[in-house]
């Protein structure tokens, strides 16, 4: 697999285990020091335990499907960056849109694995 498809792999891979609230699944698809923010969040999280910290808060209430799509994905050599739009899916109002965002991603390839070393999330609604 090229380097193009092993990255939207690693967003379904993403997409999934938070869908599911998989808290490991979706930690390691993170660099050990990675950062990610939120627009909306009022605050942000470094590292693998403030990102558990980050899904469990969410497994109470969340009730969602990510989309992405439309990925510019910039290579350079193990590192890439990455843009790409979010809709957020509320399965308990019908599958209504919930969110509208964009990602804005920088990726690095840890043991030949590509993970998000920093994710943020600029959220329109």
């Amino acid at each position: 697999m090229d380097d193009y498809e092993a990255i939207r792999q690693l967003v379904a891979r993403y997409n999934f285990a938070f869908d599911n609230l998989d808290v490991e699944g979706w930690v390691s698809c993170f660099t050990e020091d990675a950062f990610f923010n939120r627009s909306n969040a009022g605050r942000s999280y470094r590292g693998h335990e403030e990102l558990r910290q980050l899904i469990t808060e969410f497994s109470e209430t969340f009730n969602g499907r990510h989309i992405t799509t439309d990925f510019q994905i910039h290579l350079d050599g193990d590192t890439a960056k990455m843009s790409c739009y979010l809709q957020l899916l509320d399965r308990g109002d019908h599958h209504a849109v919930g969110m509208f965002a964009v990602y804005d991603d920088e990726l690095r390839k840890v043991d030949g694995e590509w993970k998000f070393s920093s994710r943020l999330l600029e959220v329109d609604i």
